[in-house]
């Protein structure tokens, strides 16, 4: 590594519970780990943007870094990305379907990357976003909690994300015009009826099903246009795996928004807690002994909830897919169930809850294995693995 050499991360946009802010100064801080001299620009589209960026136009960096970007859209009077000002590869980190950021991967930049957090999404970008300059697929780190104390008996679920009722999401779906209507509700049938479909995959289907054929350009613009049948996927499982703990009499505890849409019979072995920003939440994962995650839209990755209890030591109860089951082991990094059968969710609790030494011999390969490579360290030397390729 060369003295002079510097990186720039940014953080452009509000993420649910200020979780880019708390990425980016995650990444940032791995990579002056790693001897880098590493700058945070934080900012909004509410700020004077001239001001913000123009500092950094002209300088060189190793790597410029952001999340959910906002900067592949914003370009000069004269039509310039602004990412082009800056000398250095732009990488887009990307947190959730590749669909939803349709505008950003449109860019005409010359030396824009991605990094997305699932294998197919990755082929997906490569395959559709031919522009993009090169596409890499790696899982968020995770931060170590600074709770030290006694666990919380293991007598309850907890489950840290954010809710919307799919009945309400999917009247996104009805009030959409043909065909979007009818391929978005088929897509939706197919992705509940085999969970670990991915998104692109069910409507490639749709369309054979259809005798529709489309090109690149077309089936990229769809797919947005679609965004609300992975949205709905989401939050069907969510309420699928809530409702299966609750009416076996599994207590559970929600921690974020929009919980209070979502409705059950089994209210008294429920309790929901305000959302925190991200930076309390390892705090909270630290002082439970068993986390769920529900993750359909990620089936062929793992989401950062996974890895941060296993970074806490709190056993993750997460669907399995061929990512993680080939990635991670069952019954001693991570506890999985079946999205197609429920009911294993439920017996995967039970187990946890009543087996103290199953759940301490998870806890223990599991912060084993993060710390040996799921680290924001571990990412940030990866990443710097790719730029020495280039």
């Amino acid at each position: 590594m060369k003295a002079q050499e510097k990186i720039l991360v940014f953080c452009s946009r509000e993420i649910c519970y200020l979780s880019g802010n708390f990425f980016a100064h995650q990444l940032a801080g791995a990579f002056e780990e790693a001897g880098y001299e590493t700058t945070v620009c934080e900012f909004t589209s509410k700020d004077d943007l001239d001001k913000v960026l123009s500092p950094f136009f002209g300088k060189k960096y190793r790597a410029v870094f952001d999340f959910n970007s906002l900067l592949p859209r914003l370009a000069m009077d004269d039509g310039t990305p602004v990412t082009d000002l800056i000398d250095g590869p732009f990488y887009d980190y990307i947190l959730d379907h590749p669909l939803f950021h349709y505008n950003c991967l449109m860019t005409q930049a010359k030396n824009f990357h991605v990094i997305v957090l699932d294998e197919g999404q990755a082929d997906y970008v490569r395959k559709y976003h031919p522009n993009v300059k090169s596409v890499h697929m790696l899982p968020l780190g995770a931060t170590v909690a600074l709770f030290d104390g006694e666990k919380n008996p293991a007598d309850r679920i907890l489950f840290i994300g954010t809710y919307d009722a799919p009945d309400k999401v999917y009247d996104i779906v009805n009030a959409a015009p043909e065909p979007f209507c009818g391929m978005m509700k088929r897509i939706i049938e197919m992705r509940i009826g085999t969970p670990e479909l991915p998104m692109e995959e069910a409507f490639r289907a749709c369309l054979k099903e259809n005798d529709m054929e489309l090109d690149s350009a077309q089936f990229a613009l769809f797919m947005n246009t679609m965004y609300a049948s992975d949205a709905y996927i989401r939050d069907y499982f969510r309420k699928a795996a809530l409702d299966e703990l609750l009416k076996r009499k599994i207590p559970v505890r929600l921690v974020g928004e929009g919980w209070e849409k979502y409705q059950t019979p089994y209210e008294k072995y429920l309790t929901i807690e305000k959302p925190v920003t991200f930076d309390l939440s390892f705090e909270k994962i630290a002082r439970d002994q068993i986390m769920l995650d529900v993750s359909p839209i990620f089936n062929r990755g793992i989401h950062d909830r996974a890895i941060a209890g296993m970074a806490n030591r709190t056993v993750v109860l997460t669907d399995e897919n061929p990512y993680r089951s080939s990635h991670f082991k069952n019954r001693e990094d991570l506890m999985f169930y079946s999205l197609s059968e429920i009911g294993s969710l439920s017996e995967a609790a039970g187990e946890l809850m009543e087996n103290d030494r199953l759940r301490e011999k998870i806890r223990d390969n599991a912060y084993q294995t993060f710390c040996t490579g799921h680290t924001w360290r571990a990412r940030a030397e990866e990443i710097l693995s790719w730029e020495a390729e280039n």
